[in-house]
């Protein structure tokens, strides 16, 4: 269930997605040219809040959401979840960005040069994400300002237009206190004119992040939820200004033992949670058992007192012949 947070973002993102769809309805039924989807401004947003406020779980939400109105077939990418690292996109169920969109990939850790789609590869994304609806991008701190850029000028070559990321919706999700970018500077950074050039070929730079995102934020903790001890020290590291208090903690956890005898007491502690998750499936499947004989005796009793009171009726009715 959506906090109070949670639901300000989600229904503000469910009523424009909702008229996106009516507008599309009204497209497909009337005759009238003058109608066009171009009227509706595609929803660009940062989504951002510290670690423990539910972004995965709005992600989700979000996926569902997308799901309920539209009703995607199988197979069919309506809202495409992508994430800078495999890792990243594997935790929220989607795919790494340079895969679904074709980025340019770095070599030797040389920042990538642009370059555009061939036309079979172009066709060939352009089918598997001709009814797409919106994207979303997962752990945004990762994301590098040139990256950015060419997502963005790979949705304009996809879909054909020189709108913002192919005119496409577009969320934006995560902390930017968390990872930077590998090689790169954060999304919000203006891309310099030298690396245009050199990398972008064009004549200036632009910044899409400041000129097209809006931005909101999560705000309830939910994962340290009664917890403020725990979530202030997250905090204190997350900015970077650890009190002495958070240090002392944080030191008096550190294993007395070496790293290789603390793994072998806590691989003897999961044997003994393994073995007596064992037991328990056992004696569960055991009485399982038990209650389907106890059931099975019941329903024989029952057979043999019908059967038995048949067999009285059968004499009884002899008799008054």
């Amino acid at each position: 269930m959506l906090n109070v947070n949670q639901k300000r973002i989600f229904d503000k993102i469910k009523s424009h997605l909702i008229s996106q769809k009516e507008c599309e309805d009204l497209l497909e039924n009337e005759s009238s040219r003058l109608l066009r989807l171009d009227n509706i401004e595609p929803l660009r947003m940062l989504i951002s809040g510290v670690g423990g406020t539910g972004r995965s779980f709005k992600i989700e939400a979000i996926k569902c959401l997308v799901d309920d109105i539209w009703h995607p077939k199988s197979g069919e990418i309506m809202c495409a979840i992508v994430a800078p690292t495999g890792k990243a996109a594997f935790n929220v169920g989607g795919l790494t960005i340079h895969r679904l969109f074709q980025l340019p990939i770095e070599h030797e850790g040389k920042t990538a040069g642009y370059w555009a789609l061939n036309k079979e590869a172009q066709k060939k994304i352009k089918m598997t994400l001709k009814n797409l609806k919106i994207i979303i991008v997962d752990m945004v701190s990762m994301v590098s300002n040139l990256n950015l850029a060419y997502l963005h000028m790979h949705l304009e070559n996809i879909f054909g237009t020189d709108e913002w990321f192919g005119c496409k919706n577009i969320l934006f999700v995560g902390d930017h206190l968390q990872l930077p970018p590998v090689n790169g500077r954060p999304v919000f950074k203006k891309i310099s004119n030298k690396l245009v050039k050199t990398r972008l070929v064009a004549a200036n730079a632009v910044n899409k992040w400041k000129e097209t995102v809006e931005y909101d934020e999560l705000t309830i903790i939910e994962r340290q939820k009664g917890d403020e001890t725990f979530f202030k020290m997250l905090d204190s590291v997350r900015h970077g200004c650890l009190t002495d208090e958070t240090i002392d903690t944080l030191k008096s956890r550190v294993f007395k033992v070496s790293i290789q005898e603390k793994y072998k007491e806590l691989e003897s502690l999961e044997t003994e949670k393994i073995e007596l998750a064992i037991v328990n499936v056992v004696m569960k499947v055991a009485a399982q058992q038990n209650l389907i004989k106890s059931k099975k005796k019941i329903r024989e009793t029952k057979r043999s007192t019908k059967q038995n009171s048949w067999f009285r009726n059968c004499i009884v009715f002899s008799s008054r012949l």
